[in-house]
């Protein structure tokens, strides 16, 4: 397939070119800091921009067939940072004619998520979750093939494979998994679409 990764050179991102790589895909990496972008092979091509720029991230994406983003600000300030992303993301995909859209966000927005779950997503997350649920609103678009997928707290732990996934939930006593089990489950969905204009909660 031909990939259009967002987010290439944080946690998830770089696990999904690496990933989106040795499965044999074609991968563009579209970053504001094309250095940082380690991986190396004649199936990437990565493309420095500014990812809230519409025209930019429509080039970009034109001979893509999946977006998939694993953009997320690490800050916990109050920001808009992600909504602006999702509108920006929404409208160079208009432009381009791409309508796949595979993007991460935090099981903190699942109303039913546990006691520990809302707790942090309410106070000390709770900057993140205003900002995600407005990105969500931005990105889960009529005329796209969206997909949003929650994980719990991630942890730089190898994948495990064995993902449980539950559709407009998080799976239950899920309390965490790998951002490697995340980047794997992603690529999966871009191949194998099960969870079009769904949200999915996942954990291990």
């Amino acid at each position: 397939m031909r990939l259009m990764i967002l987010g290439a050179t944080g946690g998830i991102g770089r696990l999904l070119v690496s990933g989106a790589l040795e499965a044999g895909h074609e991968v563009t990496a579209f970053v504001r800091s094309p250095e940082k972008v380690s991986q190396k092979s004649p199936r990437l091509r990565v493309i420095g921009g500014d990812l809230f720029d519409v025209q930019q991230m429509a080039v970009a994406v034109r001979e893509s067939e999946v977006v998939i983003s694993g953009f997320g600000p690490s800050t916990l300030r109050k920001t808009t940072l992600r909504r602006d992303f999702g509108h920006a993301v929404v409208q160079a995909m208009r432009v381009a004619g791409v309508r796949r859209l595979i993007h991460v966000t935090s099981a903190f927005l699942f109303s039913d998520a546990g006691a520990m779950v809302a707790l942090f997503g309410g106070t000390l997350f709770h900057n993140v979750v205003k900002d995600h649920v407005r990105s969500e609103a931005e990105m889960m678009q009529p005329d796209l093939e969206w997909t949003m997928v929650r994980p719990p707290r991630l942890v730089n732990q190898t994948a495990k494979g064995r993902i449980r996934e539950v559709a407009g939930h998080l799976p239950k006593g899920g309390t965490v998994i790998s951002r490697g089990d995340v980047a794997s489950f992603m690529l999966k969905e871009a191949a194998a679409p099960r969870y079009v204009r769904q949200i999915v909660g996942i954990s291990d």
